[in-house]
């Protein structure tokens, strides 16, 4: 965020730290608070560097109290959305790494979008860090993040590693990799790149129909281009090494993905995988024509992957009466 203002001005040392400590550890409001640093460096970096490169936060809680959804804008006037949401012993933020997204799954509202831009990694970290100063009123933060928000991760791979680096590094945000983590659709060239990056983050795979075939129908855009069985293959190859759990992402649409034969099919495509199935109920969007799955429907579902050894659980969906849930971040009603 920092590096050109830094390397031109030749900044160093104790400098960076200061303002490394100040701006991620501190959380502080403003360049005006960077006080340790003498008042013409400071001026200079008000000059040179925004605070802020995203503007106009507005807050959306939910009427449970347990989701803040927060819409912002890029300088260039992009819509961008993010969400903190709180349980009992968690504070996860969900970031956005675009302004819409290119992928266009057909169940998707961010999707309808289309792209914006890809959000710099100043524009990654600012929603971070606002909810960073939002906590500190009440002596929280933030424990968890999860790059599952507007746009493809994998499709901005630089700014979201460079923003990855500044929170697991510690001199910087000093956060566990271990609560990072990073949700993808499968675009398989930038995939194996970010693996070989090895940054011992988490991995979630917005798998969503368990053959290609339907996978196609319901994410055409990264499907034709990423078989579902070369995608496995790269996934297993690197279980094999890192003997790491990977997390599946997997939509329940009724009559579509919800079937006894879509969680037979799921079982067998995940055999032998150390395997967390996120399952994720579909929540409603303006003119998409899906339906959420049942409850019975949902639980028979969980029976057969159980049954099969698939280790399973059907996430909460916080937010949806802000649109501040999965598959509804969108800046069109």
């Amino acid at each position: 965020m920092f590096k050109r203002f830094l390397k031109n001005n030749n900044v160093r040392g104790y400098r960076i730290q200061q303002l490394y400590d100040q701006y991620f550890k501190q959380v502080i409001s403003s360049w005006d608070e960077l006080t340790n640093w003498p008042k013409d460096l400071r001026e200079k970096l008000k000059e040179e560097v925004p605070f802020t490169e995203l503007d106009d936060f507005t807050e959306f809680p939910s009427s449970d109290h347990k989701t803040i959804k927060v819409l912002a804008n890029t300088k260039e006037g992009f819509p961008v959305e993010s969400v903190l949401m709180r349980n009992k012993d968690r504070i996860t933020v969900c970031i956005s790494c675009m302004s819409g997204c290119p992928v266009g799954c057909k169940f998707c509202a961010t999707g309808r979008m289309g792209l914006n831009k890809s959000l710099s990694t100043h524009e990654i970290m600012d929603q971070i860090m606002y909810f960073q100063r939002k906590l500190k009123a009440t002596g929280e933060k933030i424990t968890n993040i999860v790059y599952m928000g507007m746009g493809e991760p994998l499709l901005n791979l630089k700014n979201v590693s460079e923003s990855i680096d500044l929170l697991t590094d510690s001199n910087v945000m000093a956060m566990s990799a271990r609560r990072v983590t990073v949700s993808t659709s499968g675009y398989i060239p930038q995939l194996e790149e970010f693996l070989k990056k090895d940054m011992g983050v988490n991995l979630a795979i917005s798998l969503h129909a368990p053959n290609q075939k339907l996978r196609e129908k319901l994410m055409p855009t990264v499907a034709k281009l990423n078989p579902l069985d070369k995608l496995m293959e790269v996934l297993i190859k690197d279980q094999k090494k890192r003997n790491k759990k990977i997390t599946y992402e997997y939509l329940m649409l009724k009559d579509v993905t919800d079937t006894p034969e879509c969680a037979k099919e799921l079982a067998k495509l995940l055999k032998n995988q150390i395997v967390l199935v996120n399952l994720i109920n579909f929540n409603k969007v303006n003119g998409i024509s899906y339906e959420p799955s049942t409850r019975k429907r949902i639980e028979a579902f969980q029976t057969i992957l159980d049954s099969r050894g698939i280790t399973n659980t059907l996430r909460y969906s916080y937010g949806s009466d802000i649109k501040g849930a999965c598959g509804q971040l969108t800046s069109i009603s």
